[in-house]
């Protein structure tokens, strides 16, 4: 893997931000994740499905962005690194929401 290889293609991360806590499985084919909250009892059944884009920052830090079927816009940095992540959110009411937690790989 190179420097500018995105790592979490094929993993699932949680995202936990206190409250909410999220689960985030990023597809093999690289282009969708599939997302529900981690407590989710059925994931398969649960979880919304993506198309998302991500962005090399420097090696280990990547910008990913998605849009939801609902008009949500979702931009994290995820630092795999320091194993944190930075959510922008702008909900489809124009609420802007900023979160940061911790971000580490279950699988």
């Amino acid at each position: 893997m190179t420097d500018t290889a995105f790592p979490a293609t094929g993993h699932v991360y949680k995202a936990d931000y206190g409250d909410p806590v999220f689960r985030v499985a990023f597809n093999a084919d690289g282009k969708t994740l599939r997302w529900a909250p981690f407590a989710a009892a059925d994931f398969d059944a649960e979880a919304a499905t993506e198309n998302y884009q991500a962005t090399f920052i420097r090696p280990d830090v990547f910008m990913v962005t998605w849009k939801e079927a609902d008009g949500t816009t979702v931009s994290h940095v995820e630092d795999f690194e320091n194993a944190t992540v930075h959510a922008a959110i702008t909900m489809p009411d124009h609420q802007f929401l900023t979160l940061t937690g911790s971000w580490t790989r279950v699988s």
